[in-house]
This record gives structure tokens, sequence and C-alpha cells, in this order.
């Protein structure tokens, strides 16, 4: 017995046409055309695009709804499709843009076409095409898929072979939006009291959500963006992306009677729905907002923009212990709606360009939060250039996003055989081992932090100089060829970036940017060359930030070059015992307490060379192991508003030679803190009559409470400090 075949080609000619309804729709004409393309780039054969005007025939490629009869599929579901084969015809079709989500799904499952990234795609080359019995209806469970990657936002073919949205083609107002509808510049100064209560006095970080003006505005200003564009269906209406809930009577009453702050913020939504019945309005469940209500439902047309920006990265959410918090969170709102979209998080946003050994966590935790069917997924990336891995997580992730039941290691191998050809098998190494380390290692791993945090665990300088030997085997096994030798050195490019910035956190130590040479402390040879073989390659490849704050290369170098100005600080208490009088918080812990005499400066990134106490005084003895001639104390602290880092109101030196009996001989007290500045270091000299002591002690009082302008009930006031320098 035969099996069933369709011979669309054949040695080069095809007895095909491509009908398409006689007055088609965009996604028809496209649809036919791109289909049209792709069979030519595979066979060499243009096969004519017709309308369903002429006469039927027995070899015809149906794409769109048609007027065959008895080929017509009953489809429902936004970009649902189907593709079948009857007779000697194949028929694809759709609704929305299914019907082009169907041309590429045959393109790609029944003749081998791929779409790796915006610049690797895969057509292969056959004289003769012929297909099998095809029955595929395929109907999405997740309607709305947003991959804020490069790939996915710049490339509308990446978009659509792959089923992917975009926010501006669904979305009227997205995301963070209570002051594009009530703007702080037009009321504030006239209508504080539109704005929220906090500490006692009105600030213009929130709105005031149970003031009946806030609600009038706010429903003006969205009815007139609405008239703006009709066609789109989604708007939301919900918190900035800061703090400042309000704390006015009436929001605390709301908050209070439904225990969380979605109290006042779900209340005046609802209340925003009802004037809109025919759009979704939606709001977020973020940071202080994240917790459900109790007794309080979202309406049918409100949807909940839940984030997961606080979980550990290193873990599946669903089984790592630190995210409990997080999950009976997730599950209160799974009791009130399943209207939600999920705002994930999967780069690390401080440092686009490190490596982060996230990739088996993706297919877990997207089970784990697709598991009670949520409207959609907003999966947040590096979306300004294609950061560490965005091409390999980019390709899973829109891969899940169609079909959650995806077998991500097969993807993951064939992805890695076809992009980086004969070094697949190692990169495959590489990666398997890096994420091996860092679950090893139970450290936990967080969107905002940075290559210094693992180096003594999976970023450890061992680990990357492994790294770096097993894909420089890679790259041998490729040198031939010009664009996968250059993949290599992309994927090389993360290790490279780390060992940079580890060199700057080690300093004078092992591994550091500086070496004693002729008693003279110079820069590492290979530190400036390849810090230089990195910029240039970030250049070479069109990559113009390294993180989400907009960081360029160019800035980056000048970061570095003042660091081979400066160099270290040598001083008298370089590398002495130093002990914390009072406990440091383990959150800034650098190199524990030599950090603050390791003759290494810390920078504006708070996570390089910074030692913190969280509402507590810093108090640190230095122990000059003999009687030591100084006249003067420098010390440095990070002031850094968004975070909570504050200075010190009073810095103190005292000074003793038993280690029991101290003197205060400097003084210095701080007025402010001011609002409104900067992140900045600020170094502060304390100079004295010059004196001979053993034992130095220095002492900085923290703020006893975050200023009114910043304060939050669940936030203390962080104090970093770093190099005491004594002369």
């Amino acid at each position: 017995m035969q099996s069933f075949s369709i011979v669309l080609v054949h040695k080069g000619a095809s007895a095909y046409s491509i009908v398409r309804p006689l007055n088609p729709s965009e996604i028809e004409i496209y649809a036919s055309s791109v289909l049209q393309d792709h069979l030519r780039q595979i066979s060499g054969v243009l096969i004519p695009i017709i309308d369903d005007s002429n006469a039927e025939s027995d070899f015809e490629i149906l794409v769109g709804n048609t007027n065959r009869s008895g080929l017509i599929v009953e489809l429902t579901s936004i970009d649902s499709y189907s593709i079948q084969t009857k007779d000697r015809k194949l028929v694809i079709m759709g609704i929305g843009k299914g019907t082009l989500y169907g041309v590429y799904t045959f393109l790609e499952r029944y003749l081998d076409c791929r779409k790796y990234s915006s610049k690797v795609k895969f057509i292969p080359k056959k004289e003769s095409i012929s297909i099998t019995e095809i029955n595929v209806l395929e109907i999405p469970d997740i309607k709305f898929r947003s991959l804020h990657y490069y790939d996915a936002e710049t490339d509308q073919e990446y978009l659509d072979w792959h089923k992917l949205h975009r926010i501006d083609d669904r979305w009227g107002l997205w995301g963070h939006s209570f002051f594009k509808l009530l703007s702080p510049q037009e009321y504030f100064t006239v209508h504080p009291e539109y704005f929220g209560l906090v500490n006692g006095q009105r600030k213009a970080m929130q709105l005031c959500l149970t003031n009946p003006d806030v609600f009038r505005i706010l429903v003006e200003n969205l009815s007139k963006k609405m008239k703006e564009f009709p066609q789109l269906d989604n708007w939301s209406v919900s918190q900035n992306d800061d703090l400042g809930a309000c704390e006015c009577t009436n929001c605390s009453l709301l908050n209070s009677k439904y225990e969380s702050p979605q109290g006042s913020i779900l209340t005046f939504v609802n209340k925003v729905a009802e004037v809109f019945p025919d759009k979704t309005i939606s709001t977020l469940a973020y940071t202080y907002s994240r917790k459900a209500p109790k007794g309080l439902y979202p309406l049918r047309n409100v949807n909940i923009l839940f984030s997961s920006i606080d979980i550990n990265r290193a873990k599946p959410v669903v089984t790592d212990p630190r995210s409990e918090a997080f999950r009976n969170d997730f599950d209160a709102w799974k009791g009130l709606t399943s209207n939600m979209i999920i705002w994930d998080y999967v780069v690390q946003f401080s440092n686009y360009f490190s490596p982060f050994p996230n990739l088996n966590t993706l297919k877990p935790n997207f089970n784990y939060f697709s598991g009670n069917k949520p409207e959609g997924f907003f999966i947040q990336g590096s979306v300004e250039v294609p950061g560490e891995l965005a091409e390999l997580r980019t390709y899973i992730l829109a891969k899940l996003l169609w079909d959650k039941d995806t077998d991500v290691d097969a993807l993951k191998t064939e992805f890695l055989n076809a992009y980086y050809g004969k070094a697949g098998a190692s990169v495959n190494e590489y990666l398997n081992q890096i994420h091996s380390n860092a679950e090893k290692s139970w450290k936990r791993m967080d969107i905002y932090d940075n290559p210094i945090i693992p180096f003594q665990t999976y970023l450890s300088n061992q680990f990357l100089t492994e790294y770096l030997s097993i894909l420089d085997n890679g790259a041998l096994l490729v040198k031939d060829d010009v664009d996968m030798f250059k993949r290599i050195q992309l994927l090389k490019l993360p290790l490279n970036f780390a060992m940079l910035q580890q060199a700057r956190f080690h300093g004078i130590d092992q591994n550091g940017v500086f070496i004693l040479e002729d008693k003279k402390w110079t820069v590492r040879n290979n530190v400036k060359s390849n810090l230089q073989d990195l910029v240039k390659m970030l250049g070479n490849n069109g990559i113009s930030q390294l993180n989400e704050e907009g960081l360029t290369p160019e800035q980056y170098m000048e970061e570095w070059e003042a660091v081979f100005e400066s160099g270290p600080e040598i001083h008298k208490a370089l590398n002495k015992p130093l002990r914390f009088l009072t406990p440091n918080n383990e959150e800034f812990i650098s190199k524990g307490p030599r950090t603050l005499v390791d003759g290494n400066t810390g920078t504006r990134d708070f996570n390089y060379n910074w030692v913190g106490w969280y509402g507590e005084n810093m108090e640190v003895l230095i122990d000059m192991l003999s009687p030591t001639k100084m006249e003067q104390v420098k010390i440095s602290f990070l002031e850094n508003h968004r975070f909570y880092m504050f200075l010190p109101s009073v810095i103190r030196v005292e000074v003793s030679n038993d280690g029991i009996k101290y003197r205060e001989v400097a003084r210095f007290n701080n007025p402010g803190p001011l609002e409104a500045l900067p992140k900045s270091i600020r170094k502060f000299v304390l100079d004295f009559d010059k004196i001979e002591a053993r034992y130095v002690k220095v002492v900085a009082i923290n703020l006893s409470e975050l200023p009114v302008w910043r304060n939050r009930i669940d936030r203390k006031p962080w104090l970093l400090t770093d190099e005491i320098i004594v002369n």
C-alpha cells in the first residue's frame, strides 16, 4: 500500500497555483506572497498566485478564506489556523494573523525552513517538494505573546514567524500609566490633594485613588486617548514605577478592609472599567501592590498585569524555597481571576553582557505561570541590543509562548548546531557547565546582579578560564567560517566582560587591575588589551549600550580610563586588620572587612566594592599593628536615593594605643539629606593634629529614619562605605 503524498514541485517544475480570495485581506495577500517566495527559494520554481474567481483545479494551494466548497474550517479563536491536505490540495487558513502563522508553520514543520534570529535564517535547497497527509488545527492557549527582545521587536518577519505580538499593536497604554493620565506637571502645584499622601505630605509619586476629581479627570483623559485609537482594546490604569502609595484616610480604609494596597487600586480600576465595558482595563500587581486583596474581585474586563520582578532566577520558582511568599501571592490572584498577563524578566538588566545562567528555569517558570491559562505573557529581555545569549533565549521563549510542551532540550541542541555549526557541541558543553556550577552554588540570582557576586562560585577565575578554553576549542572548529567564528567570539564577550569587572573588583589582589613592578603599581597588560578588544567588538557589532540605564561603550571605556589614571589607594592602613564592631548586612559584603582597606575604591555602581549597613550605624576598628603617625582619615560613602542609600549624619574618628581607651580626634556633622540629588560618591576628609596611635575607630551614624520624601514603611536607610584611608 502506497503512502499518501502530494508533489508540489518535481524536478524544477510545478503544476500548482497558489489560490487566495478574490478580495483578499492584507494578511492573505502577504501570506500567499510569503509562501510563494519561500517555495521559490527552496526549489527555484515560482508558483503563480491567482484568485478564487479562476476555475477550480486539482492542483491548488489554498491560502486564506477562499470559496472552494468543502474546504472551509470553522475557526473562532484569534490567531488560530488550520493546515490540511485534501485530495491533491493543500489548504492553509486562519483568523487574525492565523493564515500567515499557518504559512510559517508549514514552512518550518514540513519544509524544514528555520528563522533562528533576525540575521540567521535557513532555507533548504530541494529540486522537488513533496508532503504527506497533514491535518493540523492550532489554537493558541496564550492570547497575548509579547517577547521584549531585540530580534522580536526589530524584525517583523521574526515576529510573525514565531507568532508574537508587539505591545503597540494591541495596547493604547501599557504598564506604569497613572501620570500619563493625570500629570503632576499640570496638577500638583494647584491640586496636591490629587496625589498620594505619604507620611503626612502630598507627594507626586502616585495618585490618591479615593479622590473623586482624580477619577473624573483620569476617565476624561483616558476617553480622549481611546477616541484617538479606537482600534485598540487594551488600556493600562496602573501605578507608577515608584513607591508612594497614598496613605490618606479613605485610601487606608480600603487597603485595610481588603488587606492589601490593592484595596484602593482595584476599587478604583473597577470603577474605571465600568465606564468602558467594551475595553480591557489593565492594572499592575507589582512591588508594593503584588499582594492580592481579600474579598475584592476584578471585574470581567479588568486585567491583572502580574510582575515577577522580585523572584530568584537561579531556581525554578515552583521549587525555590526563597519564592514561597511570591507563590502565595500568585496563588491568591489565581483564585480571583484568570484574566492575567504575566510580566516576567529573563536577563540581567544591570549588565546585558554578563553571564546569566538561567536557561534551566525558562520552561519550568513558564509552565508554572501558564498553569491557569493566563491571557498573556510579556517577557522582558534586552530590547535595545542583543545581549548575552539573546538569540538562544529569544528562540526558546518564542517557541514556549506558542507551545508550552516544546522540548526545550531538543530545541536548544538544534539551535546550537545550526547557529554555531561544528562548534555547537562546544557551546553546549560550556552552557551545561556554567549552569551546573550555578545550580551547585545555591546562590540567589537577581536581574540586577553583576559578575562580582558569584566571583567565588560559578564565575570564579578558574571557571571563567575553563569556559573560555571550551569556547576556544569550538572556535578552532569553525575558524574557516567567518560568520560562525564571529558568533563564538560574541559568545565569549560576556566571559571577558566578567573577567574585566572582576579585575576592577580585585584591584591590587591576584587577578586585579594592578600589579607591583619595580616597586610601582602599574596596570596589567592583559587588562588593557582585553578592554580594547571588548570595546572594539562592541563597536563592530553595533552594540550601543551595556545595560538598561544606557551605559555606552564609550562611557564604559571612560570609567576604565579613570581607574587606570587614579591607580590604587596606597595608604598607611592598607591591608591592615579591620574588624566590624557593628555587623554589616550580608547584601553588601564585597570582600568582607578587608574591603575597606584593600586599596580599591568603589564605583557609582553599588555592586562594586561597597560594604553596607542597613538601618544601623557603622563602627569599624583598624589595627595598625604598631603605633603609627597619622593626621588624616578619608572615607567615602555612596549616595543613591533610589535605593535608599544616604550619607551619614555624623562621622567620628577615635584613636587608641591600648585598644581600651579611645579619644575622639575628628568629627564631621553632615547636614541634610537633600532631595533629588543624583547618585554620587561623597568622599569625606577628616584632618586632625598629627598623632601616633595603633588603633583607629571610625564611626558613621546612620539616619534614624528615611527622609519624608523617600519614606517607606518596609524600608530603612542604607549606609554604603568604601575605602578608609589613613594618612
